[in-house]
């Protein structure tokens, strides 16, 4: 059964791209963004931010500022051992469900996407990475706050090797936030168990959340009268995953040249899951 995202997370995911479209803008030399943390508990809200400016060469220096409640000591040796904590919490999670396979190509991609030079803003606020884990809608998602932990950690690394305290403080905190253990979904591998018994044999487990976008979409940008042919579908749905959902098609370890393919082959293959109206011929 299909999961439908929460229309609070769909309005989310697209101010967060407008917030992450204007940031691109090279005349934007400066940000601050703040958000007010409403709780029975608090007399008043309290506010976490995140501000940066543009450096010589393009990229963001991001830092959050202290938080008057935080506890974190602002010393290198102490940042190391958060960020070895925040590491230890992912593997042992991987370790006690029996992910390790899995985890270590997503640990080498996870590389490979910081050193492409690809923002930490880009992951946490463009891409669909963090949504997924906060929902839990995707069949990979108990991969998705390890591996938001795991690039913080690796990026708070790099800040402390260039000497960026206020950056490694802020990767830290973000770390330690999608590391804590309540962030992990309970028994993954009953998700798999679930998932199979009902997706047919031979599908490949990390292209789970792009066939999900792909059913939506069909649905989502035909026409009102129906989509020409099915090659007509086919191509919209492909430019639309390129144009919007890059990111997130190649962490799904799919090239986009070969989407329409691809694509033809899971319709082929499931045409309920994939189901489609092409529009009436004219008498």
């Amino acid at each position: 059964m299909k999961v439908t995202k929460p229309k609070f997370l769909s309005e989310a995911e697209k101010r967060l791209k407008k917030i992450s479209d204007i940031l691109r803008d090279k005349s934007v030399v400066g940000f601050k963004l703040s958000v007010n943390l409403y709780s029975d508990d608090l007399n008043e809200p309290r506010t976490f931010s995140l501000q940066g400016n543009r450096s010589a060469d393009g990229s963001w220096n991001t830092c959050s500022p202290t938080d008057k409640r935080s506890k974190l000591t602002q010393s290198s040796e102490a940042l190391k051992a958060k960020l070895a904590t925040i590491e230890e919490r992912v593997h042992e999670y991987m370790w006690q469900n029996a992910l390790g396979v899995e985890w270590k190509e997503l640990e080498c991609s996870i590389v490979q996407v910081l050193n492409s030079g690809l923002s930490i803003e880009d992951l946490e606020y463009r891409c669909a990475t963090p949504v997924h884990a906060l929902a839990a809608i995707s069949y990979e998602a108990h991969f998705c706050s390890p591996v938001m932990a795991t690039v913080y950690a690796k990026e708070g690394a790099r800040a402390l090797a260039r000497s960026n305290l206020d950056h490694a403080i802020y990767c830290v905190e973000r770390g330690l936030y999608w590391s804590n253990p309540e962030m992990f979904l309970p028994n993954p591998n009953n998700r798999f168990k679930a998932r199979a018994s009902t997706g047919g044999r031979g599908k490949d487990l990390r292209r789970e959340p792009v066939k999900d976008k792909v059913a939506e979409l069909l649905i989502e940008l035909a026409p009102s009268e129906g989509w020409k042919s099915t090659t007509n579908a086919i191509e919209e749905v492909a430019n639309e995953l390129i144009a919007t959902h890059a990111n997130f098609v190649e962490t799904c370890f799919l090239k986009p040249e070969a989407l329409p393919r691809t694509i033809q082959d899971w319709i082929q293959a499931d045409p309920v899951r994939f189901a489609y109206r092409i529009k009436p011929k004219s008498a």
